[in-house]
Formats: structure tokens, sequence, C-alpha cells
């Protein structure tokens, strides 16, 4: 064989396998960047999802206010006891989406434990518990008696949010 054609078979095949290799980095890089779109999908849904829930919060801290310190109205604290209802609906779609603990800590004082995806059924009962005790806290407003009203925040407290938080809240992130 001549050794321009041996140079130019070398280069053919140096060539192609440039191409292959640049092919299979091509593949890579792009499974990289998927992977990185989804943990960034993943970790918007987090970010929403403590959105959700600090709306609850801020929710529940207009009924305490109301109740303890007589800041704003009963018609204010009793729409404030129908919203956290109406949150409590989208808990569960909220938490559908499992996402690592590196991409939940990534969004910020990440809360939430695994045992939701491993109880998912235990979960999604306890935000109907919770749209449930609203409901009964409504009704207490609706009634207009403080002690009923009392009664029906502190069983919400306790049985609709710390029920849940006992079990799928993880502790207070400093």
């Amino acid at each position: 064989m001549k050794r321009s054609t041996l140079f130019a078979a070398a280069g053919s095949v140096a060539l192609a396998a440039g191409v292959i290799l640049g092919a299979g980095s091509m593949t890579q890089a792009s499974a990289d960047v998927g992977a990185q779109l989804a943990s960034a999908d993943r970790t918007a849904v987090v970010k929403e999802r403590q959105e959700l829930m600090k709306s609850i919060g801020g929710n529940m801290k207009t009924i305490a206010d109301f109740l303890k310190e007589s800041k704003g109205t009963a018609t204010e604290a009793q729409a404030a006891a129908a919203k956290i209802g109406e949150l409590a609906q989208e808990i569960p779609a909220a938490f559908e989406t499992e996402a690592s603990l590196a991409e939940m800590d990534a969004v910020g004082k990440n809360r939430s434990k695994p045992e939701i995806w491993l109880n998912w059924d235990g979960f999604v009962e306890d935000a109907e518990t919770l749209k449930a005790k609203s409901a009964m806290l409504v009704t207490a407003f609706a009634g207009g008696e403080s002690g009923a009203i009392q009664t029906a925040f502190g069983d919400m407290g306790k049985n609709g949010c710390g029920g849940c938080h006992q079990d799928f809240r993880g502790p207070k992130v400093e």
C-alpha cells in the first residue's frame, strides 16, 4: 500500500472515530442536560410546595392572632380557616413529585421526610384530616361561640397540622 493511501485511510479512520466519540459525547451531554432539567423541575416543585405550606402557616397565624391578640376580625379569621381547607386539598398534588434530599435542600430549609412517599396513603389521609378540621373551625366561627372556636382551632392545630407534622415533617432547620 502506498504511503499516501495509508495516511488517507488512517485519516478516515481517525475522522470516523472522532465522529463516533463526538456523538457519544453529545449523547452524554444531552443526558446530563436532561437530568439537570429534570432536577430543576423537581426543585421548582419543592419550592412551590414550600410556598403552599407557608401559606397554610400564614393563615394559621391570622387565626391565632385573632384568638390570642384580637388582631383582625372574626370574618377574616373564618376566611383564613376556609383558605386552609382549600389549601389542604392541594397538598397531595404538591407532593406527588418525589425529589431527592439534595434537590429539596437546594431550595433551602427542607423539612419533608421520605416517609411522605413511603406512606403515601397515610400522608393523603392526613391532608384530608386537615381539610375536615378546617371545615369544623369554619363552622365554629359561624356559630360565634368563643369556646367552640378555641376548641376547633386547637383540634385543627393538634390533629390537622400536628398529626401530619409528627410523621412527615422533620425538625426545624436553622
